[in-house]
């Protein structure tokens, strides 16, 4: 079954072969997890999710049409999933805690150079982490499934024109920058003083 590319699985799936819903799980679920994860920062919390995520693809898979992307209409659910998590709870988003220097900074772009290399190296990981959390929670949502989707497909899920999108996502960026350069300055007016 690892073979068989998604459609292929859906459609025996639907034929009633319930080791083709076990392959999609496992091609998928690594990615949702760690989205649903980043999240909403608790364990146990994400678990929940995950099985309610699982739960709800297990039963609309058999009505899924080809009309998108799988892997979109995977995250479609894991996206509604969680902000039905925030409305229950009446949660904000919790702060990014644990962003990796490689995965963060591979998602930036689909095809433009990594704009956030250029503001990053190793010793400023902790600042970024900082000035993601002082984006609002549409930008650092939009950061989160930037890691695992592109544009095109983010604008899909949200039913969002793609020039909106990227227009919010350079925003966010410039935010971050904006942020950066001021912790800088503060850094070295610190050091100066001293």
């Amino acid at each position: 079954m690892k073979n068989l590319n998604d459609f292929d699985l859906v459609v025996l799936f639907k034929q009633g072969d319930n080791r083709a819903f076990e392959e999609i799980l496992l091609r998928y679920q690594s990615h949702v997890y760690t989205y649903i994860l980043s999240m909403v920062r608790n364990i146990d919390s994400a678990n929940d999710i995950f099985q309610e995520v699982s739960l709800r693809m297990f039963k609309k898979l058999k009505d899924y049409k080809d009309e998108n992307k799988l892997k979109n209409w995977i995250f479609a659910i894991a996206k509604n999933m969680t902000m039905d998590y925030f409305r229950k709870k009446k949660k904000e988003f919790l702060p990014i805690e644990t962003l990796e220097d490689p995965s963060f900074l591979n998602f930036i772009s689909d095809s433009s150079p990594q704009q956030l290399e250029l503001l990053v190296t190793n010793s400023e990981i902790e600042l970024l982490k900082t000035a993601v959390n002082s984006l609002s929670r549409e930008e650092r949502e939009l950061i989160h499934l930037k890691e695992y989707l592109s544009f095109k497909d983010i604008a899909a899920i949200q039913n969002k024109p793609l020039g909106t999108l990227l227009s919010k996502f350079n925003r966010a960026l410039k935010k971050i920058k904006i942020f950066i350069e001021k912790q800088e300055k503060e850094v070295d007016c610190n050091e100066y003083m001293r």
